[in-house]
């Protein structure tokens, strides 16, 4: 996996997205427990924003590590998605850009996996994300 630490912004974001879209069959995003004021009504904001991909979900979690972080005696959610055209359509018009992603307006460190490998995943407070070295080349190779 290479590290990266550029954004990836705007056109080039929704070209990303479109590559993960052939390549991927699901996408994940978290919501830290630590970060939420009352969890419940945290809970339903989260409803409200996934609404138009409620159908895609594959699953809601309870996890303390994922691709890029693991929490030290704490929880988060994870949220697993169906990749598919209505879900990359909801990821362009949600975010901006890779690190757009990030807690109190959207979830934050998405990552794209291709069965149950991760291909693509972000840490969006600390402005980094992995990617695949194969998936990379598919990617820049698009652009």
């Amino acid at each position: 996996m290479l590290t990266i630490t550029q954004d990836v912004k705007g056109k080039r974001y929704e070209a990303l997205i479109d590559v993960l879209l052939e390549h991927c069959t699901h996408f994940a995003f978290v919501e830290d427990r630590r970060l939420m004021e009352i969890e419940d009504e945290r809970l339903v904001y989260m409803e409200v924003l996934t609404e138009e991909i409620r159908w895609d979900l594959k699953e809601r979690t309870i996890v303390s590590e994922w691709e890029t972080t693991r929490l030290s005696g704490d929880t988060a959610y994870l949220f697993s998605f169906h990749m598919n055209y209505r879900t990359a359509k909801f990821l362009k018009e949600r975010g901006r850009s890779l690190f757009s992603w990030i807690h109190p307006e959207l979830p934050e460190d998405l990552m794209f996996y291709a069965g149950d490998t991760c291909v693509l995943a972000v840490c969006s407070h600390e402005s980094f994300f992995v990617v695949d070295e194969e998936m990379w080349e598919r990617i820049r190779l698009d652009e």
